[in-house]
């Protein structure tokens, strides 16, 4: 299937507007800007005066109207605590025997159906579908916490002793989401506390992505994409920055696409389908993609990422935010989300 055939399928199930002109896959024909470098937000800034609270407010939702993604620094999450994380996170996969893995295979439908959480081996895509990644899903009550069952929640483990270990990073990702949605909200002058119910706590997924290494072998931009250019469903997705490379972020206004770096330690924000419709626009939605690092070092090793991703819960209808005429419908957040699954599943066949 061709870029254009390939616009068309995704078009067909849009539920908010994007210009889909970009590639799925690195090609020869992409035009790198690798000068840009995404805005750094201090998040301490949200507890200083008044004029530092408005210096983070708007760099961020600058961001987000931009190419809806920047880094944050002085998040409140140790750096020694993010590599603890990726440590587990890819014991998860490299530890654990297959058959293992292979038994809690992704079958438990969330959205009327629209979605599975679970283990997802690895999919040798076609190159029109490029991905190249094992991945496993777990919601809230995958983790011990207040008001989980606790006894179930160890049942989406293959080992306790993963779950104790991602649980921090899970609780810190929930404690970031607020402020920084409440954020965003005062960028647009909206009342910040009207998603204070909805987040509270977030319905988030923790989405464990394992890039195996690629092979020497390996080459051409046909046989290098890791996750193919798409935008997020939800709201934000929060993620750690990554020491080895394959990020990439397109710049819809200029068509043009960045390689993302950002220091140990930071958190990459990105924006998701929700925030553009409930923002009415004026946040974008971040097209990005995984390829494979240039650098042949990095190639022979395992990549790691996990991503905390905020979704709207099941039974949430989402409206347009506040202010101005609304250019989208209320839609219930089950066919909300199984219309962007669909565009998927259709593209892929």
């Amino acid at each position: 299937m061709g870029i254009s055939n390939a616009k068309k399928a995704l078009g067909a199930y849009g539920v908010v507007d994007k210009d889909l002109d970009y590639s799925l896959e690195e090609s020869p024909d992409d035009v790198f800007d690798d000068g840009f470098a995404p805005p750094v937000c201090d998040m301490s800034e949200l507890t200083g005066d008044a004029a530092a609270q408005e210096r983070f407010i708007e760099k961020l939702g600058s961001a987000m109207a931009d190419t809806g993604l920047a880094i944050l620094i002085n998040h409140g999450i140790d750096a020694d605590l993010l590599d603890v994380t990726d440590a587990h996170a890819l014991a998860l996969f490299t530890t654990i025997p297959e058959e293992q893995k292979l038994k809690f295979a992704a079958t438990d439908f969330v959205y009327g159906g629209a979605f599975r959480r679970g283990y997802f081996a690895v999919q040798e895509w076609t190159p029109n579908r490029p991905n190249a990644v094992e991945a496993w899903e777990f919601f809230r009550d995958s983790f011990r916490l207040p008001g989980e069952d606790h006894a179930k929640a160890l049942r989406f483990w293959p080992h306790e002793k993963f779950e104790t270990a991602l649980r921090p990073y899970w609780r810190a990702c929930e404690e970031m989401t607020l402020p920084l949605v409440r954020a965003l909200l005062r960028y647009l002058d909206i009342d910040a506390s009207i998603y204070d119910e909805e987040l509270s706590p977030p319905y988030g997924v923790l989405r464990i992505n394992h890039y195996p290494a690629v092979a020497d072998r390996v080459s051409g931009p046909a046989k290098t994409g890791r996750f193919m250019t798409h935008e997020d469903y939800g709201l934000i997705t929060l993620l750690p920055a990554n020491p080895i490379e394959g990020l990439q972020v397109f710049h819809p206004r200029r068509k043009t696409w960045s390689r993302v770096t950002a220091p140990r330690g930071s958190m990459i924000l990105n924006s998701g389908d929700w925030l553009q419709l409930v923002s009415n626009d004026r946040f974008r939605s971040c097209s990005h993609r995984v390829c494979a690092p240039r650098d042949p070092g990095h190639r022979a090793i395992s990549r790691i990422s996990v991503p905390y991703l905020v979704l709207p819960r099941e039974t949430s209808t989402l409206d347009v935010w506040p202010g101005g005429t609304p250019k989208y419908r209320s839609i219930g957040a089950k066919d909300f989300m199984a219309k962007l699954a669909g565009k998927y599943v259709d593209y892929a066949s």
